[in-house]
């Protein structure tokens, strides 16, 4: 569906909104994408459509049309047809159109429809986590996706945790450097506890994986299986699994990770992935 019939649709709705204050931000987004200013239209819908307790389903319906036709934000089907899905579960003017949009989309990705048009976005059964790196780059964690935003530039990434593993929250560690050459180094830690078996475990094993945003880019340089163990069938307790790694800045200005523990305890320079 082109965007000239996606704008007749949002013509008519501002003719319709009444004035609640809530609406009339929506409405803003929405004359934003009728006199083509994408980029105001995206900026004001997308907190809006995202807001995980009270999303709204007009500008989730909106902000789909923009990921769907590329404008304002890079082409991505696979995120409009999660906003169409989840729009579609509220009333409102526009539900039918996202239900049979969504249908569409899912129908088209087959077996893959639910990592790439999730019907909720969320990450360790609540919200998102999203980290702010400054200067207008953040990234954003979901149980399926990893969202980089550098500026204009917006990069998603599908994804997929283990269903059996007990997911920690990213630790987000930044490093001042002096080499390769001075500048700021981000980095992501990423902690899971895996069972041994997926049903009635003996053991759980903790594995660490490093993940770096270089520009509009990010890099994995490392992933350890096996940082720390627990034994029992009992998923771990809460504890501050960051003592089992440390990142840190060497005698040469490097940035590198201690593991002092585990199966193979080591320490490496974390290498400088040139951007490709």
């Amino acid at each position: 569906m082109r965007l000239g019939i996606y704008a007749a649709l949002a013509s008519a709705w501002t003719l319709l909104a009444t004035p609640v204050a809530a609406q009339s931000t929506t409405e803003d987004g929405i004359r934003a994408l009728l006199r083509a200013d994408y980029k105001a239209a995206v900026r004001i819908l997308k907190p809006l459509a995202d807001d995980f307790e009270r999303p709204d389903p007009v500008a989730q319906f909106f902000l789909a049309v923009l990921y769907e036709a590329g404008e304002g934000v890079q082409r991505d089907e696979g995120h409009a047809c999660g906003l169409f899905l989840r729009s579609s579960s509220r009333e409102h003017p526009f539900a039918e159109q996202s239900a049979t949009l969504a249908s569409y989309f899912r129908d088209q990705y087959g077996e893959g429809a639910s990592l790439i048009c999730p019907a909720n976005e969320t990450f360790r059964g609540g919200p998102p986590q999203t980290i702010s790196l400054g200067a207008g780059r953040q990234i954003t964690f979901t149980d399926t996706s990893v969202v980089l935003v550098s500026g204009d530039q917006e990069t998603r990434t599908l994804w997929k945790w283990p269903p059996e593993a007990l997911i920690l929250p990213i630790q987000y560690t930044p490093v001042d450097v002096t080499k390769p050459h001075p500048t700021k180094r981000h980095f992501l830690q990423l902690f899971q506890w895996l069972p041994d078996e997926s049903t009635s475990p003996s053991s759980w094993a903790l594995t660490w994986g490093l993940l770096e945003v270089q520009g509009d880019q990010w890099f994995m340089p490392a992933w350890v299986k096996d940082v720390a163990s627990v034994n029992g069938p009992a998923k771990p307790e809460a504890q501050d699994v960051t003592k089992f790694v440390r990142i840190r800045v060497n005698a040469n200005g490097e940035a590198e990770f201690t593991i002092p523990v585990g199966s193979s305890p080591r320490t490496e320079v974390i290498p400088w992935q040139a951007k490709q």
